[in-house]
């Protein structure tokens, strides 16, 4: 079974990393959230391909390692019995280091996303609500509105300047990435870029998502009518 299930999990995940990227990228404009789960299903599948590719190799290498073993003495030679006999201990190795690895990479992104939250809470101060949601002004040289899935955060600049349907187009728009968990998808894509930073595919994710999700939230904030609307409490 190993024998098979080897180098079928190779191929599918050659074929995400590859093949998604010159295939998928610009696509499901008319269709964002289908495209959002056709990205995310790809890779979910790879990631599985990857896992069974994984614990197949470590399945061969002790199946090896015992069949060897089982072997009367001198049935063998002498190289190949010491290999098997460092095989396992030699994946445990490069697992160990694999994992560091894994962890040193992360690091930076896990802490930078402990500080980001209450750092904009630091240097904003909350104006009003919207649906529920804090509406935060922060002070940056720029027009800009984001969200961090919890607040809703608007420039100065942004928000002195527009009008009522402005802003209620800003909000809704910050609203549906918050409704959608649209900031929690970016930090997976942003996960599996950090892991396999010099992959096509991992770049054209990220890429994507954060396309695909613009264009959902764009599509909610033209629902506004032409009315102006008041901010909700």
């Amino acid at each position: 079974m190993n024998g098979l299930l080897i180098p079928l999990a190779f191929e599918w995940i050659a074929l995400i990393t590859l093949i998604a990227p010159l295939v998928l990228v610009g696509k499901f404009s008319s269709r964002p959230n289908l495209g959002l789960l056709v990205w995310f299903g790809a890779f979910l599948s790879a990631g599985l391909a990857s896992a069974v590719l994984i614990i197949s190799l470590a399945s061969s290498i002790f199946e090896t390692w015992i069949a060897l073993h089982a072997n009367p003495n001198g049935t063998e030679k002498w190289w190949l019995a010491l290999l098997a006999g460092f095989g396992p201990w030699l994946f445990l190795a490069t697992a160990g280091i694999g994992l560091a690895l894994m962890n040193t990479r992360l690091a930076p992104l896990v802490e930078s996303g402990r500080e980001i939250g209450p750092l904009a809470q630091l240097v904003s101060k909350r104006v009003d609500s919207f649906l529920g949601v804090d509406v935060r002004q922060i002070e940056i040289p720029i027009r800009h509105a984001f969200t961090d899935g919890r607040a809703i955060y608007v420039s100065r600049e942004l928000w002195s300047s527009a009008d009522s349907k402005q802003r209620q187009q800003i909000l809704l728009h910050e609203f549906e990435h918050i409704r959608l968990r649209h900031p929690l998808l970016k930090r997976v894509a942003q996960f599996i870029y950090v892991l396999t930073p010099k992959f096509a595919a991992s770049r054209a994710l990220q890429s994507e998502v954060e396309r695909l999700t613009e264009i959902i939230a764009n599509r909610r904030a033209a629902t506004v009518s032409d009315e102006p609307a008041g901010l909700a409490k």
